[in-house]
C-alpha cells in the first residue's frame, strides 16, 4: 500500500511539472540547466505540500537566498506567487522570515507544558511540600527538559488545580513578589480619587 501511495504521489508530481512547463515556457526559456532543476524541484515540492502558505514562503525564501541566480519572477511562478510578493520575501532577513511565520500563526505556539506533565509536577509538589516556585521551575528544567518562567508555572498550576498542594506557600510567594510601586508605606485610608463605599 505504501508503494502505491508513493507511486501516486510521484505521478501527481510529474503531472504538475509537465503542466507547469507548458504554462511557464517563457520562464524556463531564460533559465540555465541548474536553475531548471531547482525550478522542477520547487514545483514538485509545491505539489506535495498542497499549497500550504507558510511552506510556500519557506520554499521561496530558500530559492531566493540560495545564490543560484533565480529571479523573483521565476521563483514566483514556481511557488504560485506574484513577482511582487517574491521581491518582498527576497528582502527579508532570516529573523524577519521567522517573525513573519509566527505572525501568520498568530504567535500561538504549542504550550511547552502539556497535560501529561501535570502528574510528575504534582508528585514533586507532594514530595517537596516546602519547595519554592524557582525550585519547581528548576525541577521541570532538569527532569522534563523544559525551560519555563515562574509566570508560566503559576498559570499551569492554576489550570490543572495543582495549587491545592501548596496553597499557603504560593500565597506567601505571590505577596512577596508584588511590592508597592513607590515603596512608601500605605495607610488604611481610602484614596482621595475614589469615592468611599457606602455602608
Amino acid at each position: 500500500m505504501a508503494t502505491d501511495t508513493a507511486t501516486t504521489q510521484a505521478s501527481e508530481a510529474q503531472q504538475a511539472w509537465a503542466r507547469w512547463q507548458r504554462e511557464h515556457a517563457d520562464v524556463l526559456e531564460g533559465a540555465t540547466r541548474a536553475q531548471q532543476v531547482l525550478l522542477e524541484a520547487a514545483v514538485r515540492f509545491v505539489a506535495a505540500i498542497a499549497a500550504q502558505p507558510i511552506l510556500l514562503r519557506v520554499a521561496a525564501y530558500f530559492l531566493l537566498h540560495s545564490d543560484t541566480g533565480l529571479t523573483t519572477a521565476q521563483v514566483g511562478a514556481a511557488v504560485g506567487r506574484t513577482d511582487r510578493a517574491m521581491r518582498t520575501v527576497r528582502t527579508l532577513t532570516a529573523h524577519q522570515m521567522l517573525e513573519s511565520i509566527w505572525a501568520e500563526l498568530g504567535r500561538h505556539r504549542q504550550p511547552r507544558l502539556r497535560p501529561e506533565h501535570a502528574g510528575p509536577i504534582a508528585k514533586y509538589l507532594v514530595d517537596h511540600p516546602r519547595c519554592t516556585q524557582p525550585e519547581v521551575v528548576t525541577f521541570i528544567a532538569r527532569e522534563l527538559g523544559i525551560d519555563i518562567e515562574q509566570q508560566t508555572l503559576r498559570r499551569f498550576l492554576d489550570a490543572y488545580g495543582l495549587y491545592v498542594f501548596r496553597p499557603d506557600h504560593d500565597r506567601a510567594e505571590a505577596h512577596v513578589a508584588r511590592p508597592t510601586s513607590s515603596g512608601a508605606p500605605t495607610s488604611g485610608a481610602p484614596s482621595s480619587c475614589c469615592r468611599p463605599r457606602s455602608p
